[in-house]
């Protein structure tokens, strides 16, 4: 037997090895024998890719992997990560914080279940267990390391490595079923600091910080059925994994960084719910020697002995300075003289340096926790200490007990790491290397043998058959299939499944299949009291199912396949008049902590298995096609058992025998695991196959024969001098599953021969690693490798209580490990709530899921802007599984188990019923109100869409669909608290989302692929193609159609600066091709509408919805990204919350829902068979809004800035159908009008003269240079807010001096022509040409412009000298025609005024004296001065026989198309691809609260008249713009007093105004939603409503405004008003009250009143009865009498 010492040894000696080891690999980094290895990723890390980038953060891509083949032929791995090392997070004491703490290695190892600290061997060495969630579907795997850190001021190494095996180890180094210990070789850190060179820190660079990770794991496994590339992205997601931890909790961990002589610590752990640090520890008595055992030597072994002595009694903590901290300090002992022993604490922090470096920098960052203890006072007592370190507010400072604790700065010492120098010269030698290799065919090509990948786990292995491969890959496939069939029908929905029977507690279902001949049944039962391993062992042991299974006669193992699959053959008796059957089954089962699954199906191939016996006489061979049970826990008392079986029995017996053999052999498991326990299993056989497996139920005996096969055996664990042993020297595991608390109460174990070791480990019965006896039986494969080997395990004599628990190997007693859990801790296991796991398939092990989640939480961490640390404290704050226990709510009395009762009945009633009614507008807590604008409503949907689209989908999106297009649905309640989210996004290849979004806000184009979309009706215009309407949606039989009250609104995300008053210039261009474009709808108040007739908009009287937002976002893709999609590609997402209201169920709402993001297909199918429509640029169709940010609310307010304030965009139009595209506009002169300042813009085309309109002529390259050299610092009139004060004079020199007759280079500026109008098109649209009509309107007054359609606008043709000029544009790679072989189709047409020839100056000639002036302005340009025009151009098909090939007709008149070197000689690449963002109009979010909506927004520009109501049809007058706005910066326009006093308005209300949607009349409401035909012909009646809002023509100031009020006001009190004689109302009250006492009587009791005449009628009871009905009672009406009017009936 080997002492403490020599074990303790023999572990210093494992860890040496792997540091010699470790600085092997470190100094041999240039080897050729390192080869690159590339992990391959998914769309989710390409996708944010660009923004990590953006954001510096690292990306799993960045991670360079190598790999290298040792000798003992397994893996080494080498992971190099570089970051910059500027953030201050990032320093060597929060990665040394990070990877001392075991517990945190879940959150940066996707393949970690959970780890924790099993002891501290010394100051710098501690013991680790790791639980890994690979091993799936075997068996999982753990790991026992030893670990010890090494740092100094620029580098920090932490090397691991496996503890070696030894007889005398103690438990925590024993197996620990079912997990299978795995050989960590080595598992080392290497951080290092990259001082920049000299050259750099003169420029102040941080330099660089370098993470290298050497990862050598043997996880024992041979059935690999992962992908090959998953240990690969593991890696890499490992190594960005711990970088992200390091940044999100360096700064946040408390750790032990020493103790003394006089201490021993019992245990460690940090609690990362809670981000608290546990100390256990005992005060002992001092050891005068100062058995300090470490490796190191020299000074190391110095400063070791004296940290040792400095700190006797005491322990030391190291705790971040910029947190606050509580700690909790508790001693426990014997006496209570030893426990009331002083103690005191010391918190120290170092003071600052001018000289400090980088390391006393982040010393002093730290706070040092000194906790010293009184000497005890003899040699046999002992203290218990507990400290807890919690984290605490967010003031930082140390409270002890409660109490504040101070903090004193001490002078520098000497730091106190340690680094061997050899190791510090060998890290050092790597800082200067780069590890940027790259993949090559010759490094490739250089190991044949092997994958270009991973080849990290051997092939599977042959049986004694001697298969080909091409025979064992059939075999795997097979498996794979059936087993791809058996979990797809275990996520199979319950409505697929038609419920036949339920006996004996077990319930039948067939699946509901369209093919007859398909017949699938499923059995399914819940069992309370059994567990996972119980119920397993019942199905899988072969005797045992003799007991549960009548029938059953006789199994017989023919093969073992391989480590989860077998070959069994089974017997069923005859029962008269059927013969007896048999079947010939691959049986195979998968297992995970909380699901197990065993599925089989008929092997009949010789070829594959050529031990299969034949068909006996008289015996029918039954086909099975699938029987598979699925054992799932549902808590740890509860399981669920699942059978599916789809077989043939053939013969005479049909296939409705099943259901009833199926109940049986459910109901029968349960009973025999409940009555007789389950039965001895074997669950793991490593390094051997087996033979036969035997189980007589009667005499209580287990047998199992194996046999050593060197096929699947694995590398063995080290020896005990630590190095590993060689491929040959390898050992036999066979390791069984007991149960002691029902099947026996001890046992007697016969192994022969005898084996090398036996461990035994018995865990509760609720434990979540599997409750029972766990026995790993190991066999020397040297002596067993010519024999077989023969387990036999019965149960032992059942005597007294003292041998309960015993075992017994070959007549010797075996030591039992026990695991017990804490009272408490079974108590809530014990009344654990039941929860079904999530279905999901176990052939794979979890790590690949693990690093999409991370992944995507990575992504969405990159893209906010800041957190809020409360936030992220309740994030980091989840529970994680199996690490906390929530104790659940428990009904502990039957009261209260009634109430329970009671409730959940109720609330699963409720539920059907909400699912089958409508959506309440009163349980929705968003009302819509007319207070507020409507555009207020569509800003909101904006706002969320921004907040979404920079969020990636995380684990809070429910799927919902994957079918076509993936469906996800969440709740949010700041978008409907009863509505879910639902979103569908699909990329769209092949076309922009320039071309996109015009199809999407065309209402024709989206009656053509949206089959929902019935009609619309544009109520209000507000400019730049922002408007409200009326829009009707079609709901389907038998469900009438819907309206809805909409506003709507597309901008343009930019990702640019923020606006500022001295840039708002073309910031937002050079984003303009990658921006995301909302086109966003959500809807408002029906009362904001009252001043139209609904009976004109409305006339079906369609009941009214609800679209909290309805909004699609486009994205053009980079062409230049990893995906490889076709350029141009969009990324089309749509984000859908309707509330249909009315008849329809909650149900029905949710369906069509989830069905209206799926519209993306049509979508993608109608632009794809189309041309692009025409687009105009000019004015800018939608709105620029900014990045949003998650710095704040979503309720501040909005600014708009006008940045065109000459020109603005109506309406526009396009009939797919005719190919007819109009669009409206309104040219505003009044603001370029100023006599004291003059007008600069930023246009890129020319500006020309001095106080009149802001013109453009057709250009020459000379203009275009001095137009693209305007001085860009002078802020324009069109730069202006709503909330920006005026200035009283300019900002600087260069804004006063004038630019009107000289360029910034001194040229004379040349006057120019007005450019009213930019329109691109696609002539792929019209192949036989096009022609424009300009039909325009000259008006001095600002009343309110009237939608109408053409012809009845009062727009005529001639109005205004229009000129054209066609360019053609150059091809673009983010537009669908960009790439085509074919010439550019697309035109762009520029219509302009010709005002250039009468802005000349006037001039005298010298030499002649003549005075040469402008001609005299015609008359459209005075009126054009002093008022403004509406023009409306119209593009349609050429008419036949006058298109002309390259022209273009104008009003008649041809106008050549220059062609593409022409267009680009004229106007230049810049000018013909400018899209004209910095022209659009600019919203962004202010913390204003002044304001809580823009006055344009607010004030429509133009509404729909022929919708008005008669009484409101009255001109209103638009709102002028302040004459001050031309010169600069406007003013926040004052509300009229004559609007803020008119009071209420009196407006029509809608013809069917919507009725209260309570549950109770979902029935009675659908009926009511079809009117009477008469009533509707009749019309809607008109009421007055008194509204709190004002309308829109109420918020127009003016003397006009009062007096169009007033007359509103008195027609809608004359139509409000009708009278009724008195005499009818009385009539018709009278008529009421009588019907309702009638009513009333119906239900009000009877009075029975005995009347007789004669005395003897009385005794003889004859007919005297009466029964009188009370139809009106007026009580106490005088003296005491009532009066009372009734019925009576006799009797």
């Amino acid at each position: 037997m080997f002492d403490g010492a020599r074990l303790r040894q023999s572990w210093y000696t494992a860890l040496d090895d792997a540091q010699a080891s470790f600085r092997q690999l470190l100094t041999s980094h240039s080897s050729p024998e390192w080869k690159r290895v590339v992990a391959s990723t998914d769309g989710a890390s390409t996708s944010s890719k660009g923004k990590a980038r953006a954001s510096a953060t690292p990306v799993i891509t960045d991670v360079v992997l190598h790999r290298k083949y040792t000798q003992t032929g397994e893996n080494v791995y080498r992971a190099v990560l570089e970051v910059p090392a500027g953030d201050a997070s990032l320093s060597l004491d929060s990665w040394k914080s990070v990877l001392a703490t075991p517990e945190l290695r879940q959150e940066w190892d996707p393949a970690v279940e959970s780890a924790q600290m099993l002891e501290m061997f010394d100051q710098a060495t501690r013991i680790s267990k790791t639980k890994f969630t690979l091993g799936w579907p075997a068996s999982p795997r753990d790991a026992v390391t030893i670990s010890r850190t090494f740092n100094d001021a620029t580098t920090l190494i932490d090397i691991s490595t496996s503890l070696p095996r030894s007889p005398d180890e103690p438990v925590y180094l024993r197996p620990s079923p079912p997990y299978v210990r795995s050989d960590v070789g080595l598992f080392a850190w290497c951080i290092q600091l990259i001082q920049p060179p000299p050259s750099d820190q003169q420029q102040k660079s941080s330099g660089k910080l370098r993470i290298t990770c050497f990862w050598q794991h043997n996880l024992r496994l041979i059935w690999n059925l992962g992908p090959s590339t998953s240990l690969a992205q593991q890696l890499c997601a490992m190594t960005v994994g711990l970088f992200k931890t390091v940044q999100k909790r360096g700064n946040r961990i408390p750790i032990l960084s020493g103790y003394g002589n006089g201490v021993s610590v019992e245990r460690v752990r940090f609690q990362i719910d809670r981000e608290a640090l546990t100390l256990d520890y005992s005060i002992v008595p001092e050891d005068e020697e100062s058995p300090l055992l470490s490796n190191e030597q020299g000074l190391d072994e110095l400063h070791a002995i004296r940290e040792h002595r400095r700190l006797t009694r005491c322990i030391e903590c190291k705790l971040p300075a910029s947190q606050g901290w509580d700690v909790q300090l508790t001693t426990k002992a014997s006496s209570e003289q030893v426990s009331q022993l002083p103690w005191t604490v010391h918190a120290t922090r170092r003071g600052p340096s001018p000289s400090a470096s980088d390391y006393v920098t982040a010393e002093q960052d730290k706070v040092t926790l000194d906790v010293k203890h009184a000497p005890l006072p003899n040699d046999h007592s002992v203290l218990k200490v507990r400290v807890v370190i919690e984290l605490s507010g967010p003031s930082s400072g140390v409270r002890l007990n409660g109490v504040p604790h101070p903090i004193e700065e001490v002078e520098e010492r000497d730091p106190s790491f340690f680094m061997s120098q050899p190791m510090l010269q060998d890290a050092s030698s790597t800082a200067d290397l780069s590890f940027q290799t790259q993949s090559s065919v010759s490094t490739v090509a250089s190991s044949p043998s092997r994958s270009s990948t991973i080849a990290d786990r051997p092939q599977l292995v042959r049986t004694i058959t001697e298969r080909t491969a091409a025979a064992e890959k059939s075999i795997f496939s097979r498996v794979k299939r059936n087993y791809i069939y058996f979990s797809s029908l275990l996520q199979e929905p319950e409505a697929k499944w038609k419920r036949t029977t339920e006996a004996r507690g077990v319930s039948i279902a067939q699946l509901d299949s369209i093919d007859p001949t398909l017949v699938v049944y499923r059995a399914e039962a819940t069992f309370v009291g059994l567990g996972l391993w119980d119920l397993y062992s019942a199905v899988v042991t072969p005797g045992a199912r003799a007991y549960w299974d009548k029938l059953y006669e006789d199994g017989v193992l023919l093969e073992d396949v391989n480590e989860l699959t077998e070959l069994w053959h089974f017997k069923t008796k005859p029962a008269w008049p059927i013969n007896g059957r048999d079947a010939v089954v691959l049986k195979t089962v998968y297992k995970s902590p909380t699901t197990i699954h065993v599925f089989a199906f008929s092997a009949d191939d010789p070829n594959l298995f050529p031990n299969i016996p034949p068909v006996e006489p008289n015996v029918i061979r039954t086909q099975i096609d699938l029987q598979g049970w699925a054992i799932e826990a549902l808590s740890p008392t509860t399981t669920q058992l699942t059978l599916l079986e789809q077989s043939d029995p053939k013969g005479w017996s049909n296939k409705a025998s099943i259901p009833q053999q199926m109940i049986n052999a459910v109901a029968g498991v349960g009973e025999y695991a409940i009555k007789c326990g389950g039965p001895p299993v074997a669950t793991r056989l490593e390094g051997a196959k087996t033979n036969d497996v035997r189980y007589d139920h009667e005499r209580g005996l287990f047998r199992l024969e194996y046999e050593a096969c060197s096929r699947r055996r694995t590398a063995s664990d080290k020896t005990t001098d630590g190095a590993p042993s060689s491929p040959g020297l390898t050992t036999i595991e066979c390791e069984l599953r007991c149960d002691l608390d029902n099947w026996a109460s001890s046992l007697d174990i016969v192994v022969d021969p005898p084996p090398h070791s036996i461990s035994c480990l018995r865990r509760h019965r609720l434990s979540y690693g599997g409750g029972g006896l766990w026995l790993t039986i190991t066999h020397d494969a040297v002596y067993s490798s010519d024999e077989r080997l023969l387990t036999i395990v019965r149960r032992g004599p059942s005597g007294a209580s003292k041998d309960k628990g015993l075992v017994m190997v070959n007549g010797a007693k075996v030591d039992v490990d026990v695991e017990e859990l804490p009272e408490r801790e079974v108590k809530n296991l014990t009344k654990q709530k039941r929860v079904k796991p999530t279905r999901v398939p176990l052939d794979q092990p979890p790590v690949l899921g693990t690093i999409r989640r991370r992944r995507a939480e990575w992504t969405a961490d990159a893209d906010k802007d800041g957190g809020d640390s409360s936030s992220g404290k309740a994030a980091d704050a989840s529970p994680k599984d199996g690490v906390t226990v929530t104790t659940p709510r428990y009904a502990a009395s039957i009261g209260n188990f009634f109430t329970y009762a009671v409730q959940h009945a109720t609330t699963t009633t409720q539920q059907a019923v909400a699912a089958m009614s409508p959506v309440s507008p009163s349980a929705d807590g968003t009302i819509l109100s007319s207070s507020i604008p409507p555009m207020q409503y569509a800003l909101e949907a904006l706002a969320y869409l921004q907040s979404m689209h920079t969020r990636p989908l995380t684990d809070e999106w429910t799927l919902v669909s994957e079918k076509d297009i993936p469906v996800h649905r969440k709740l949010a309640p700041e978008v409907s608290p009863t509505i879910p989210v639902h979103r569908g996004g699909r990329v769209l290849e092949g076309v922009s989302a320039d071309e996109i979004a015009p199809v999407l806000s065309s209402y024709a184009c989206r009656a053509q692929w949206d089959t929902r979309f019935g009609s619309a009706q544009v109520l209000e215009a507000y400019g730049a193609d922002a408007h409200t309407a009326f829009v009707t949606m079609k709901g389907g039989f038998p469900f009438r159609d819907r309206g809805f009250y909409l506003a709507s609104l597309v901008a343009r995300e930019s990702a640019g600066a923020t606006p500022s008053r001295r840039n708002t210039g073309e910031s937002e261009q050079p984003h303009e091709g990658r921006s995301a474009i909302f086109c966003v709808t959500a809807s408002f108040s029906p009362d904001s509408a009252a001043s139209f007739s609904a009976n004109k908009y409305n006339p079906f009287g369609l009941p009214v919805g609800r679209v909290f937002v309805d909004g699609w976002i486009l994205e053009t893709l980079d062409p230049y990204a990893d995906e490889n999609y076709a350029i141009p590609s969009t990324r089309c997402t749509r984000v859908v919350a309707v509330d249909y209201a009315g008849s329809i169920p909650a149900a029905m709402n949710s369906s069509i829902n989830a069905t209206m993001p799926k519209s993306i297909l049509a979508l993608e199918s109608y632009i794809k068979g189309i041309s692009p429509s025409p687009s105009i640029r000019l004015p800018a169709a939608g709105v620029v809004v900014h990045h949003a940010t998650d710095d704040g609310p979503l309720n501040k307010s909005w600014t708009l800035r006008r940045r065109d304030p000459n020109r603005v965009l109506i309406s526009t139009q396009f009939n797919p159908t005719d190919k007819v595209y109009r669009t409206v506009m309104l040219l505003d002169s009044s603001t370029a009008l100023s006599g004291s300042s003059p007008v600069v813009s930023h246009d890129k085309t020319p500006k020309a003269s001095k106080a009149t309109l802001n013109f453009q002529a057709t250009p020459s390259r000379e203009t275009l240079r001095d137009g693209r050299s305007t001085d860009s610092r002078t802020a324009p009139p069109s730069t202006h807010t709503d909330t920006e004060p005026t200035p009283d004079r300019p900002r600087s020199r260069d804004a006063a001096r004038s630019p009107t007759m000289f360029t910034s280079r001194g040229e004379v500026r040349h006057p120019t022509d007005l450019l009213v109008s930019e329109i691109v098109v696609d002539s792929k649209l019209f192949p036989d040409g096009y022609e424009l009509h300009v039909r325009a309107r000259l008006e001095k007054t600002k009343a309110r412009l009237a939608l109408a359609d053409a012809g009845n606008d009062g727009l005529a043709e001639g109005v205004l000298p229009m000129t054209c000029s066609a360019f053609t544009l150059p091809p673009s790679p983010l537009h669908s025609s960009g790439l085509n072989a074919d010439p550019p189709p697309r035109h762009l047409l520029r219509l302009h005024l010709p005002t250039a020839q009468y802005q000349v100056s006037t001039i005298q000639d010298p030499l002649t004296g003549e005075t040469r002036t402008a001609p005299p302005k015609p008359q459209w340009l005075t009126d054009l001065e002093e008022g403004r025009a509406i023009i409306a151009v119209e593009i349609r098909s050429a008419t036949a026989g006058r298109a002309t090939k390259g022209t273009v007709a104008i009003d008649g008149a041809s106008v050549a198309v220059l062609s593409e070197k022409e267009s680009l000689t004229v106007l230049g690449r810049d000018e013909l691809l400018d899209g004209r963002t910095s022209k659009m109009d600019l919203l962004a979010r202010s913390a204003a609260e002044a304001e809580q909506l823009p006055d344009k927004l607010q004030t429509p520009l133009a509404v729909a008249e022929h919708l008005l109501d008669a009484g409101a049809q009255t001109p209103q007058m638009a709102p002028a713009p302040d004459a001050r706005e031309a010169e600069s910066i406007a003013a926040t326009p004052e509300p009229s007093p004559e609007a803020s006093e008119s009071g209420p308005q009196v407006a029509p209300a809608p013809a069917e105004p919507q009725a209260g949607d309570s549950p109770a009349a979902g029935l009675l409401r659908f009926f009511n939603g079809y009117p009477n035909t008469l009533l509707r012909l009749a019309g809607p009646m008109q009421r007055s409503v008194s509204g709190s809002g004002s309308t829109p023509e109420a918020r127009v100031g003016g003397a006009e405004t009062k007096t169009a009020v007033a007359v509103r006001e008195a027609a809608g009190a004359r139509r409000a008003w009708r009278g009724y004689p008195l005499s009818t109302v009385l009539v018709i009250a009278l008529i009421a009250f009588l019907i309702g006492s009638l009513l009333r009587s119906l239900v009000s009791p009877a009075d029975f009143v005995y009347v007789v005449t004669d005395p003897r009628d009385a005794e003889t009871e004859k007919a005297g009865w009466r029964e009188v009905r009370r139809l009106l009672e007026l009580k106490y009406i005088v003296g005491g009498w009532d009066f009372q009017v009734a019925v009576v009936r006799r009797h």
